[in-house]
């Protein structure tokens, strides 16, 4: 979800901007990245820029033939994205941060603040953790309260099963736990560590999301450690792995889903969570 065109809700999770959905009849967003994304079935040797060329009123007509609900939208929308994060510059550059989740070896893959699928940001996050769980292949679950009956199938579509409450960030790593919170508000992350503040559990812990450490670039230290006191004490043991720039997608228009995102371990040891959390 992008910072830029959502608002924040109380709970944290970012709201989707009801201009997202316009005109879905239309097919107006599913038509747009077909028109200039990579596509094997197309032949792109004019395109120049590697741009695929797709005549619109070929493309206008075939898709008058065809009805389709809401859900089968979405679905083909978040496969289309898959397969543009899937290949090229983007998944080469990938490949480092897919080393890192593998050594790590993620048993579950928990899904914050992904937000309606009727945005094509939500699309490009959602595309980019099925891609990673191509290489894993564990159970996703999700939650966003602001996920509609529409998106909710979209999910099962896909093999994702929702968390039935808002558990505010707040889940206790069992097992080892790929946290996915794209664009999440500082305090979920914080509410992720306090869960998990002890070194084992911290031990099972990977997030993808924002950089921890900018925080702290944008407050000052005494804000920054009453804000978010486990955030603060975790910084000198944390290791980031940057995701690919987004511009390696070749796309006319960047989405924007994955600014600020990386993913980040936790190096720590009974000695140092043991005096942070008491002192």
């Amino acid at each position: 979800m992008s910072a830029q065109t959502a608002d924040v809700d109380a709970d944290g999770f970012t709201r989707v901007a009801a201009k997202g959905r316009r005109n879905r009849s239309s097919k107006a967003s599913s038509l747009s990245l077909k028109q200039t994304v990579p596509d094997s079935s197309i032949d792109t040797s004019s395109a120049g820029q590697g741009y695929a060329t797709i005549p619109r009123k070929r493309l206008s007509k075939k898709y008058q033939q065809r009805s389709k609900t809401d859900v089968e939208l979405q679905v083909e929308d978040v496969k289309v994205k898959l397969e543009v994060l899937r290949t090229g510059k983007f998944s080469q550059e990938l490949q480092t941060c897919v080393d890192v989740v593998n050594l790590f070896g993620p048993e579950e893959i928990v899904c914050y603040g992904i937000g309606s699928l009727a945005s094509q940001v939500s699309q490009w996050q959602l595309a980019l953790v099925l891609l990673i769980n191509q290489y894993v292949g564990v159970d996703i679950c999700a939650f966003d309260p602001v996920t509609l009956a529409t998106d909710i199938e979209t999910f099962h579509r896909f093999g994702i099963s929702m968390i039935a409450e808002n558990e505010e960030a707040k889940r206790v790593a069992t097992k080892r736990t790929l946290f996915f919170m794209p664009h999440c508000e500082q305090f979920l992350y914080d509410n992720v560590l306090a869960a998990n503040w002890e070194p084992d559990q911290l031990a099972r812990v990977l997030i993808i999301g924002n950089h921890l450490a900018r925080y702290k670039d944008i407050q000052s230290g005494d804000e920054f450690a009453k804000n978010s006191p486990f955030i603060s004490r975790v910084l000198p043991h944390v290791t980031c792995t940057d995701l690919p720039s987004e511009k390696l997608l070749n796309l006319r228009h960047c989405p924007f889903a994955f600014t600020d995102t990386c993913l980040q371990q936790f190096r720590t040891n009974s000695e140092t969570i043991d005096r942070r959390h008491n002192s």
